[in-house]
């Protein structure tokens, strides 16, 4: 028996709640409707069960709806009798995501579940791509990727906020309605549905998010910026100039003339350079000029690299040339089949590049070492609260099962 598919339009509820359900890993069945195709010999069967009271009842029904109802059409015009548009074919689905919920830690009497983990993972893709729609792959790659390192922070969040309330660092209403707005937008609840929050759970998160941003201003990054000096900065300077010291660039071309008498080619290479180097003959037209039986003349493309990527048999030609010049023939062994090559190079453009300057480099050296001391004082502020709150002899994360598989594809 095969199955034809009708879908039925869903509404935007039903399809917000399809897409929902699918996230957790469930299926929505109600927009499809499966018509069975059975043989012709089956359908006559089926309709001869039928009591011959209703064929008689039908045939009159169709009879009065053409006398009556077909007139109403005739004006309209030629009507197409297509194949009906709600029947189509199956298309590819994409992948389902299943996320795997179950409770990840337990921090000051709050459980943090994967779900939670996956909320903050959903807001930070709607903080920076508000208007992007990812695909369940893209998802899954993401929260692969991050859900274990948001895990740790959000455990290190609540260890701050226990800190927090220890020193009473409190926060206004207008402050967390201002933060809210700016955050979302002026239509709130509209956005807040995109990334699945409640109201009173948005702010709740926002008050925390900047009672924790300010025991980080006052334990960790106020001491970034007291390490971070000019004097620091000038040595991380002194650093990049030992890693980046100047490089030449080279571009360069090669005629190569090659065959089984060596004298022959040797003879030939010094033609080869006479025109080029006496009568200044274009390098791409001697190729053309010097023809010899059994002997097969090159002219490469361009070669264009830093020196560490320059060959050494290569580089030691380069550079005894200067740029437009041509050396005299060379003969170098073949590293394909160790015959003997002779080589006419011409120099196009030796470009020397040199590190940036103090001031170009000034401001993203010093990024990079806030970022870096920042890294450090945060990780000595958090090892400090959990052996104050009696976490640093156990972990408030839950020993997980070796196959335990957070996310999946279906």
């Amino acid at each position: 028996m095969k199955a034809l598919y009708m879908s039925r339009p869903k509404s935007s509820s039903t399809k917000l709640r399809s897409d929902f359900l699918n996230l957790q890993g469930a299926e929505v069945d109600g927009s499809l409707v499966k018509l069975s195709r059975s043989s012709p010999q089956q359908g006559r069967k089926r309709w001869a069960k039928f009591p011959k009271q209703f064929w008689t009842s039908t045939y009159t029904s169709i009879f009065f709806f053409s006398i009556f109802f077909f007139p109403l059409f005739a004006d309209v015009g030629e009507i197409e009798m297509g194949s009906p548009s709600f029947i189509q074919p199956v298309a590819d689905k994409e992948p389902r995501l299943i996320i795997n919920n179950r409770p990840l830690a337990k921090i000051n009497g709050k459980v943090i579940s994967l779900y939670d983990v996956v909320k903050k993972m959903d807001l930070f893709l709607y903080d920076y791509y508000p208007n992007k729609t990812f695909s369940a792959v893209e998802r899954y790659q993401y929260y692969m990727g991050r859900w274990e390192a948001i895990l740790d922070e959000m455990v290190a969040d609540e260890l701050i906020l226990m800190d927090a309330e220890q020193k009473e660092i409190k926060v206004t209403d207008g402050e967390v309605r201002e933060e809210l707005e700016e955050r979302f937008g002026p239509t709130i609840m509209s956005n807040l549905d995109t990334v699945n929050f409640q109201y009173e759970e948005a702010r709740e998160m926002i008050r925390n998010g900047i009672i924790v941003g300010r025991l980080i201003g006052m334990k960790v990054h106020s001491k970034a910026f007291q390490t971070t000096t000019p004097q620091t900065i000038k040595v991380a300077y002194e650093e990049y100039l030992e890693n980046n010291p100047p490089e030449d660039e080279w571009k360069y071309q090669v005629l190569s003339i090659r065959g089984k008498d060596e004298k022959v080619c040797a003879s030939l290479a010094e033609k080869a350079y006479a025109a080029l180097h006496n009568e200044g003959k274009p390098f791409e037209k001697v190729a053309e000029i010097l023809e010899e039986e059994e002997v097969t003349i090159t002219l490469s493309d361009d070669y264009s690299g830093p020196t560490q990527k320059i060959s050494s048999a290569h580089l030691k030609v380069l550079q005894e040339l200067k740029e437009g010049t041509y050396s005299a023939p060379v003969p170098q062994v073949s590293r394909f089949d160790n015959s003997t090559v002779h080589r006419i190079f011409y120099l196009k453009e030796q470009i020397k590049n040199l590190p940036e300057t103090f001031d170009k480099m000034h401001d993203k050296l010093k990024n990079e070492l806030l970022f870096k001391v920042a890294d450090k004082e945060k990780e000595v502020y958090i090892h400090t609260l959990k052996k104050r709150f009696g976490y640093d002899t156990h972990s408030p994360k839950f020993e997980l099962p070796e196959d335990y598989r957070p996310f999946a594809l279906l």
